[in-house]
């Protein structure tokens, strides 16, 4: 079955490489610096380095890492807990310019460690789910019922989708 798969890795861009990097030791640089020259002792870095740590270790997690098309469905591949999107359901696929994610509403999500995830709202697309790795090429796709965002450099992707979408028109 393997050989009906299509399968595309997500690389993440160098803006998301900044921000995962920087979040992860801006804290853990502040927490020493309070230690060494604040004389605060070790509870605001122990409190930094706790809170830090499952952060980190979540949003890894759930981080994008591979798109795969097979004859049933769109699967974003993370770590934990996969999203598919039922290719029958899809009733449109289109791309959207990176404002939908530059302008848009976060109502609970990560802007940038390992990837840009969670849910959004834009006033020209609605309310979303997004999955991206960089802030170019990306792709709405609408089902009945839900909205997502994608970052796919991959063009033949997006065609097998779109062509998903005129074979039921």
């Amino acid at each position: 079955m393997a050989s009906n798969m299509y399968i595309v890795p997500m690389k993440r861009s160098a803006t998301v490489w900044i921000a995962t990097v920087s979040t992860m030791l801006l804290p853990l640089f502040f927490g020493l610096f309070l230690y060494f020259f604040e004389d605060a002792g070790w509870l605001p870095s122990a409190v930094l380095l706790l809170t830090l740590a499952p952060v980190s270790v979540v949003t890894w997690l759930l981080a994008p890492r591979t798109l795969m098309i097979d004859r049933n469905a769109l699967t974003v591949g993370r770590r934990m807990q996969p999203v598919e999107i039922s290719l029958g359901d899809i009733v449109r696929v289109e791309r959207v310019e990176s404002k939908v994610v530059r302008r848009a509403i976060r109502k609970m999500g990560n802007g940038g460690m390992w990837a840009y995830t969670g849910r959004y709202y834009h006033s020209s697309v609605g309310n979303y789910q997004l999955f991206a790795t960089e802030l170019r090429n990306l792709i709405l796709i609408e089902t009945h019922d839900k909205k997502y965002v994608i970052s796919s450099v991959d063009t033949h992707m997006y065609r097998m989708l779109r062509d998903c979408v005129e074979t039921k028109a």
